[in-house]
């Protein structure tokens, strides 16, 4: 029997928000706050200090202290100001990152003593540092050499502090690429030479869930990372999910899903955005601007340590795009990031240095997926999928696909197959195997812009995160969505992914105090009740137009009418359609020129470019009922490829024009799929919703149903 995730009213939740609500809150308030209760060190006139000036702390200088008022000198748009401010206004610099008030030290055997403040604790090294007050210095001392009685209160203090902010580490330059690098391209159509590449770790997942609280009304819950194992561990990105807004800080929350327990909370720097979790290696990947820059940083994190330690940032790209940027682990200390539309480069952030680049032929921006072992690139593109060393950047194959562009691609679990949807159909790609892929009519679920794909099991996958497509039925069965109302979407994007045939989501739950809470969890697909549903369906009432159906042709190609009809003629009776003059169905026909569109080019080795024009050939095909269109596939001819052997001498600009011809081959080469199915089940034949609860199954009305 298949569990489905349940919180018991109220308690769970309730206990969840006690165990965490105040240390977290305090994280956000610790901003403006800025220095810890029970310090009352009064400046001096003279003294470098820092006052709480229209919602930050900036710096100024004591001109003279009263008993509840600091008078200071202060600059302000390139002006001096003088001004009194209450003496919670005002703080030393080294204040900002203080814990407690200024103690008096001992160590064992209390010979040594020192006027301190608590500035940090590392609980995996088993030291504290301390603000020196008279040296004006930290120092860090083993917390085994304090005096008993300062053990305790050094715990008290620990235990009651707001989680600290881990800044980020300082900011870097790498070495960029040099000219006359040229990775080699192996022009193999199919995966022979690719081996499978599994994961270090088969990833085994319970039902679960878990809960943790929302700081704000702009906090955002903004990906999982699904771990595995039995306890079902997960991770969770928590904080702003716009670059410029620093009111909440990256978290990154750990917790175990069988129990429902959130293990540890640690602290990134205010501006980062969590990018991957690498479980295996204890990394994570972090994007932040800098100006006008992209930046990357790597940092060491596991629920084993108590925050999270910066290792290296470093500037990944000059100009900052508003959309979302996409970054991962792909090898040991190597990362992928992409820069604008359809570019990405690759960082060894050991050698300090970039590895390649790779620019991807994709009108729409498929996006690429990492194999589970993380040895292979796959890069969906307008024309086929690129297999790509994920290490070094080498071509391995160049998949072809048929007449439609690639929108989404997908590894399966274990390494061994790779997925690949279009807009009319999925291909199926056995790594290790020079046979032909598997093909599957998929024009319900297909599309010719971007789309996540990854597969739930050997036989389904999920398309976009909603839409469950059966291989064996070539059908989609079901679509899963977030509840409307209790919860709600972080930012634009759903919070979702596939791991050990799970879903593994996360949701903003609206209720409770301080703005609500978030939930992660994780439920086993289909669900409960969807599979007997899908055995009940009669297939054969599912399509709007199958064989015997009647069409009329309609052609708009110029020159090449005659021969297009004559094309779909063939393919129309191939499918089992007759075509008629009166048809209750259109076929319908057209071919033309795209925009014209400027690409450069560099040849490599010299630094030089050129910039040519290009004017692609379209060649469109379309199913319509009356207005409505139900089904349809389409070619572009020449273009800019992104990469092209020229000789010395030889014009970029003229092997450009030299793939620019029409192409009315394409409606010999175009399948029509024979039947089409009904607009009303391209969802599926239910819906269930995902929440606090887990899974809500709700098959449609009046559905097919076998007798």
């Amino acid at each position: 029997m298949r569990k489905i995730l349940s919180f018991k009213p109220a308690l769970p939740l309730l206990v969840l928000f006690l165990f965490a609500l105040t240390p977290i809150l305090a994280i956000a308030q610790t901003r403006k706050q800025g220095i810890p209760p029970g310090i009352k060190l009064r400046p001096k006139a003279g003294e470098e200090v820092e006052i709480y000036y229209l919602g930050d702390w900036r710096p100024a200088r004591v001109l003279e202290a009263s008993k509840t008022q600091i008078a200071v000198e202060y600059e302000w748009v390139n002006r001096l100001y003088q001004k009194k401010f209450p003496l919670n206004e005002v703080r030393y610099p080294w204040q900002a990152n203080a814990m407690s008030p200024v103690y008096n030290w001992k160590d064992q055997s209390g010979s040594f003593s020192v006027k301190a403040a608590v500035m940090d604790f590392d609980r995996d090294k088993r030291t504290v540092t301390l603000y020196n007050l008279e040296k004006n210095t930290e120092i860090t001392v083993p917390v085994d050499k304090l005096s008993d009685a300062d053990k305790t209160r050094l715990k008290r203090i620990v235990d009651s502090a707001p989680m600290k902010i881990t800044p980020p580490p300082p900011l870097e330059q790498f070495q960029k690429l040099s000219f006359g690098r040229v990775t080699s391209w192996n022009p193999a159509v199919n995966l022979a030479e690719v081996s499978p590449d599994p994961p270090r770790n088969v990833m085994n997942f319970p039902d679960g869930g878990a809960a943790f609280p929302k700081l704000g009304f702009w906090d955002s819950l903004n990906s999982v990372y699904p771990i595995g194992t039995e306890s079902g561990w997960m991770a969770a990105a928590a904080g702003s999910d716009n670059f410029d807004q620093d009111e909440f800080p990256a978290r990154l929350v750990w917790a175990t899903l069988a129990d429902g327990k959130i293990r540890k909370v640690q602290s990134l720097a205010h501006g980062e955005s969590l990018m991957a979790v690498d479980a295996a290696s204890q990394r994570v990947l972090t994007v932040g601007k800098e100006g006008r820059e992209w930046t990357l940083a790597v940092w060491t994190a596991s629920p084993k340590t108590d925050k999270a330690t910066p290792i290296v940032r470093w500037v990944s790209h000059k100009d900052v795009f508003s959309r979302k940027p996409f970054a991962e682990f792909v090898g040991e200390n190597r990362v992928i990031h992409r820069w604008g539309d359809s570019q990405y480069i690759v960082w060894d952030f050991v050698q300090r240095r970039a590895v390649y680049e790779v620019k991807q032929e994709s009108f729409f921006d498929a996006p690429p997926v990492i194999s589970p072992g993380k040895r292979y690139l796959a890069l969906p593109e307008d024309k086929g999928v690129r297999i790509l060393s994920a290490a070094d950047g080498e071509t391995l194959a160049s998949l072809p696909i048929g007449t439609d562009r690639a929108s989404g691609v997908a590894f399966d679990a274990k390494g061994e197959k790779l997925a690949v949807l279009s807009k009319n159909q999925l291909m199926v790609w056995k790594l290790g195997s020079a046979d032909p892929p598997e093909t599957y009519v998929a024009s319900a679920v297909g599309s010719p812009f971007g789309q996540r794909l990854a597969w739930v099991d050997d036989r389904t996958l999920l398309v976009d995160g909603k839409t469950l497509f059966d291989l064996d039925r070539e059908l989609p069965i079901w679509t899963y969505s977030a509840a409307f109302g209790e919860v709600s979407r972080s930012g634009f994007n759903e919070v979702s992914k596939i791991a050990g045939g799970r879903l593994c989501y996360g949701v903003t739950l609206r209720e409770g105090g301080s703005g609500g809470a978030f939930v992660i969890g994780a439920v086993e697909l289909p669900g409960k009740g969807v599979s007997d549903t899908v055995e009940r369906i009669d297939e054969e009432k599912l399509w709007t137009l199958g064989p015997g159906s009647t069409v009329r042709i309609e052609t708009n190609c110029g020159n090449y009418n005659q021969q297009v009809r004559s094309a779909l003629m063939r393919a129309a009776e191939a499918a089992g359609w007759s075509v008629q003059p009166n048809g209750q169905f259109t076929l319908r026909a057209e071919m033309g020129r795209s925009k014209s569109q400027t690409i450069t080019y560099e040849r490599q080795g010299t630094g030089q470019t050129e910039t040519v024009t290009v004017t692609p050939y379209f060649s469109n095909l379309s199913v319509t009922e009356g207005q409505t269109r139900i089904w349809s596939s389409g070619s572009s001819s020449g273009g800019a490829p992104s990469f092209m052997w020229v000789r010395d001498g030889e014009s970029i600009q003229s092997k450009v024009s030299q793939t620019e011809r029409a192409d009315p081959d394409f409606f010999n080469r175009v399948k029509l799929p024979g039947r089409i199915l009904h607009p009303r089940y391209k969802g599926g034949f239910g819906t269930s919703v995902y929440s606090k609860v887990g899974l809500t199954a709700k098959p449609m009305e009046n559905l097919p149903l076998k007798p």
